[in-house]
């Protein structure tokens, strides 16, 4: 798996012990798919949909936003992985995915650019430290609640995590933590326009979210649309780059569009493909290198557990081309 090698970014700040702090982790989470099923992956396990689209930066994008893929006007193809989890049944309460993939990126060691997107704006844990406690008291119970009681603040994000919603299409997605934006830094939104929203009742039935979305893109023949947006970096006082829990006050604006055609997503061969795919926010240009702590810890944890995954199923680790994408077949 090609990914980015890391370099020392300006922004960051690395505390003292971080890189034993983030392999306890990783021996933690491989511990934990070990113990419920490799074969799946260890964040989000349910795969809802795997559906193709267009991602296009305009000529319009703010001048500290442009780096990377906002640099300069352009187009790309896309492999969006829709995804819920650790709930198998979607009318239980869970956290939501949506995770982006362009191919054929130009100057990307992976030749892919990922964004990994969550329906909260912040993540749960402030930082690797916590991370580790909250690993630690998950693996002996999975509601951590040793864990919780001791980090009240923490408790009340995981809650909002944790809802049951009428279809993915209508939901906002935020990146949670930081990217590069060159020796700047952002983080993106993913905005659903209007004509997404479905009409829908919350889930009510154990696959309530991929009948939506079968119901949206292959009955209805429906396009989904949405806007990336970003919110750059001011300082460390207003937007901290090593606090994941922090609410960034600035204004999200907007730097790309996504479209997802109307499209049948549903055939074996297609959710294999999407399956297999991995995902990491370590996919990407150097221009947007993940930073902060949990994007540092996320670079060995997905390296692991994708490597799991794979060897498990006996599939190859590799990243798609455009081509991979056309042999999924014609839209509708």
């Amino acid at each position: 798996m090609n990914i980015m090698a890391p370099r020392s970014h300006p922004l960051e700040t690395v505390p003292a012990g971080e890189a034993d702090m983030i392999e306890r982790v990783v021996a933690l989470q491989i511990a934990m798919m070990k113990g419920v099923n490799p074969k799946k992956r260890g964040q989000h396990p349910k795969h809802q949909a795997l559906v193709r689209g267009r991602f296009e930066v305009g000529d319009d994008v703010p001048a500290p936003l442009k780096a990377g893929i906002f640099a300069r006007p352009g187009a790309y193809d896309a492999a969006v992985r829709i995804s819920t989890g650790p709930m198998p049944r979607d009318n239980d309460p869970n956290p939501h995915a949506f995770a982006i993939k362009l191919v054929d990126v130009p100057d990307s060691p992976s030749g892919t650019q990922d964004f990994i997107l969550l329906d909260q704006p912040t993540f749960f844990i402030a930082d690797i430290a916590e991370y580790v406690g909250f690993f630690e008291d998950a693996i002996k119970d999975p509601s951590a609640s040793g864990f919780f009681k001791a980090h009240p603040r923490q408790f009340g994000l995981n809650l909002t995590f944790n809802v049951v919603i009428a279809s993915q299409l209508e939901r906002q997605y935020w990146s949670e933590v930081p990217i590069a934006m060159g020796e700047g830094a952002a983080r993106l939104t993913l905005i659903p326009e209007v004509d997404n929203v479905s009409g829908r009742d919350p889930a009510s039935t154990p696959d309530g979210l991929r009948d939506a979305l079968e119901e949206h893109f292959v009955e209805n023949r429906k396009p989904a649309r949405f806007a990336l947006a970003a919110q750059a970096y001011v300082d460390q006082s207003i937007t901290p780059i090593e606090d994941a829990t922090s609410v960034w006050p600035t204004a999200f604006e907007k730097v790309a569009s996504l479209t997802l055609p109307a499209q049948d997503f549903t055939s074996d061969a297609q959710f294999a493909f999407g399956e297999h795919l991995s995902y990491t926010p370590w996919h990407c240009l150097p221009a947007h290198q993940p930073i902060g702590g949990i994007q540092r810890a996320r670079k060995r944890i997905y390296e692991e557990s994708q490597k799991l995954r794979h060897e498990t199923n006996g599939v190859e680790d590799r990243e798609p081309t455009k081509a991979d994408l056309e042999r999924l077949g014609a839209f509708l």
